[in-house]
């Protein structure tokens, strides 16, 4: 066997292949530069899946006409000058390696006015550099590269529909921009503005990002924040109220640079705890400042991994704060009042209803202050709102009103309310419990103790990504011990043949389900039986009888934590006292 040299062409192209695998590994690299730049605005545009173009704009520092030369030149970078620079980075490029992987398999031109001054540009195509002409953007950058792999057909061949890789290219866009708030970033796909984030703060950005996910409620999502010695933690994450069957929306970012770590996604698993019902997952965007000497990015050209040498004390750190700053507990409704103003013609303006915040104490002198006689109608109207989550402005209750509740002392069934909540009185309290999140919760917890498998008649054909099928190669007696079998039919494509006869005629929700979970064995059974309870409970609108609330009940008050299998808390308390003394009765 011969040994030689590669030739510079085929180098060139071999060291690209590590940097950029499709058209998103293009926008992540040109926007990490712009970032770099200090722009203020940022600006991607991509036509057909940005296999026939991808431009970014911003309105940074720009580059230098003698650096335009070496723009595209193997480890030319303006960002690390010595070993040591690499274990204090403050940039999102450091390597050098971007803007030459990208000349080698696509047309780049590059126009850039620096700090104002006249505009220069340079063509670099597939490796081969133009000469340097005047003309440009009047100020920052402009970076475009068209006809991407058009060399490498063999490439092309491993990349998806173009309205896939437009999707892929979105995503990398936002992943970016959620650590960048004060920047106004836009994002157009053949032409059409599909991204538009203007300049705002942290939790604004994420919700702005969250927008077209109907699922999410922004009073729903709590900022958390914790600061060590060496490096602080903040994070927008959901209550436990809201979350998913999947950690997609988990999403970490070390010194604003978004990372692939599942110890971290882990700890804000972990962090949540028992407040989540199995193979359910939080809304979480966690941003770590750490001390850069303690950070190494240098690992993979991609830089979505991430050495931490004190990963440990961080992931403790993360825990420790989810767990002690987000608290569930069961909301209990307390009207107050506040002072009467002279010039307001009715009392009832004055009203003001929210989620107690200390309920030893609900009006000091409620003598004093107007009463409104339309209050338990407003409490109606209020009830009726609190399946989808009571109203923004409420606070949460800290008091834990559950553990007072006594399991040994006998309830009353008073009745049913807008064929919604059982109502029961127990002691002095009175427990409005939503009848389709309880019996929910029951069934969850009498469906895994039976395990009757069936055949289908017609078995099902399902695709996965390619992720869930080594998943579920790898992890076929996971479901085999709960009754489902499963047969690999090709590539990518897998066969329902059996199932426990509990999941009659859902076998469709339990396709969904099989299609993007890849949990350990103990989320994979809680999510099926959630599945199962969800579509087998009684529905918010079902009239109930009395034997069968009285039994529902029964088995309520003597749940340890009344959560459904979603997560969500279904019961409300009132108390006599507070009752009494919100009429004015003292």
């Amino acid at each position: 066997m011969h040994i030689e040299h590669l030739s510079p062409l085929v180098a060139q192209r071999i060291a690209a292949g590590e940097v950029i695998e499709r058209p998103a590994s293009v926008v992540r690299e040109l926007v990490d530069n712009a970032l770099d730049s200090h722009a203020k605005s940022i600006k991607a545009s991509i036509v057909e899946g940005g296999l026939d173009e991808i431009i970014v704009i911003d309105d940074g520092t720009g580059i230098e006409r003698e650096d335009l030369t070496l723009c595209c030149e193997s480890h030319a970078t303006s960002k690390v000058h010595t070993l040591d620079d690499l274990y204090h980075l403050d940039t999102m490029g450091f390597r050098g390696e971007a803007l030459y992987s990208i000349s080698a398999v696509s047309r780049v031109t590059i126009a850039s006015s620096f700090q104002g001054q006249d505009p220069y540009s340079v063509v670099v195509d597939n490796g081969k550099r133009e000469q340097i002409l005047p003309g440009g953007p009047d100020k920052g950058t402009r970076v475009s590269v068209k006809d991407l792999f058009i060399q490498v057909p063999a490439r092309r061949l491993f990349l998806k529909r173009p309205s896939s890789e437009a999707s892929m290219c979105q995503q990398v866009f936002s992943e970016k921009a959620f650590a960048y708030p004060s920047i106004h970033f836009q994002f157009y796909c053949d032409n059409a503005l599909k991204l538009d984030l203007p300049e705002t703060d942290r939790k604004g950005r994420v919700l702005d990002l969250l927008a077209e996910d109907r699922v999410v409620i922004a009073s729903e999502m709590k900022e958390l924040s914790a600061q060590y010695e060496r490096f602080s933690l903040y994070a927008v994450a959901s209550s436990p109220a809201l979350h998913r069957g999947d950690r997609s929306r988990i999403k970490i970012f070390v010194n604003n640079r978004p990372v692939e770590d599942f110890a971290l996604v882990q700890a804000v698993t972990y962090g949540y705890g028992e407040q989540l019902p199995g193979g359910f997952f939080p809304y979480c965007y966690l941003f770590l400042t750490v001390d850069s000497t303690l950070v190494d990015f240098n690992i993979h050209p991609t830089k979505r991994e991430v050495k931490l040498r004190n990963k440990a004390e961080i992931h403790h750190a993360v825990v420790t704060m989810i767990s002690s700053q987000l608290k569930r507990t069961i909301p209990r409704l307390v009207a107050q009042t506040t002072e009467v103003q002279p010039n307001l013609e009715s009392p009832r303006e004055n009203i003001v209803y929210h989620r107690s915040e200390n309920t030893s104490s609900v009006g000091e002198s409620i003598a004093d202050k107007p009463i409104d006689p339309q209050w338990f109608i407003k409490a109606r109207e209020v009830l009726q709102n609190t399946s989808a989550g009571l109203a923004s402005d409420h606070t949460e209750e800290k008091q834990d009103i559950w553990g007072e509740q006594q399991k040994e002392e006998e309830f009353t069934y008073i009745g049913q309310a807008f064929n919604l909540f059982l109502i029961a009185q127990k002691g002095d309290d009175l427990y409005l419990v939503d009848q389709h999140a309880a019996h929910e919760r029951i069934l969850f917890d009498e469906i895994r103790k039976k395990q009757d498998v069936q055949p289908l008649l017609v078995p099902m054909d399902f695709e996965t990504e390619r992720d869930v099928d080594v998943y579920l190669k790898e992890n076929l007696d996971v479901y085999l011990n709960l009754g489902i079998k499963l047969v690999k039919t090709g590539e990518l494509t897998w066969q329902l043949v059996s199932i426990p006869a509990l999941f009659k005629n859902i076998e469709k929700q339990l396709v969904l389900f099989l299609q993007k979970q890849t949990g350990d064995s103990s989320e994979v059974e809680k999510g099926l039986y959630a599945i199962i309870s969800c579509h087998s409970a009684i529905r918010s609108g079902d009239p109930v009888d009395r034997n069968t609330a009285t039994a529902l009940l029964r088995k309520v008050f003597a749940l340890k934590d009344p959560v459904c299998p979603h997560g969500r808390t279904f019961v409300i308390r009132l108390n006599k006292q507070e009752l009494a003394e919100t009429v004015g009765r003292t």
